[in-house]
């Protein structure tokens, strides 16, 4: 059986390896029975993306982030640097709702 630290591994590794788009915008995160609140958003892939929180995250931390257009997406965070974090998303974003997001927020490919 997988350790925890391992399907995060794989997790990180399959959502590094798509495409992403640089952005700069605001979305929104919450902690699972928490109400949501403002986060930064620096780029973004059909499975994570990598925000900027207003706290030093875990790793392994579930949290769920509201995308425009849909609703909040299950999500762990998979590596933190200070405020800042990559997130993997629990399921991958459609490819058409991926380009739909990316084309509302401003995203460069």
């Amino acid at each position: 059986m997988n350790k925890p630290t391992e399907k995060l591994e794989d997790n990180l590794q399959k959502t590094r390896q798509q495409d992403r788009v640089a952005l700069e915008g605001t979305v929104r995160s919450r902690h699972p029975g928490t109400k949501a609140y403002p986060t930064r958003i620096h780029d973004l892939s059909s499975g994570g993306c990598r925000v900027e929180l207003s706290y030093a995250p875990r790793i392994g931390e579930t949290v769920w982030i509201a995308l425009p257009g849909i609703e909040a997406i299950e999500s762990k965070i998979c590596w933190c640097e200070g405020f800042t974090a990559g997130v993997a998303f629990a399921k991958p974003l459609y490819p058409s709702v991926f380009e739909m997001i990316s084309k509302k927020m401003g995203g460069n490919n």
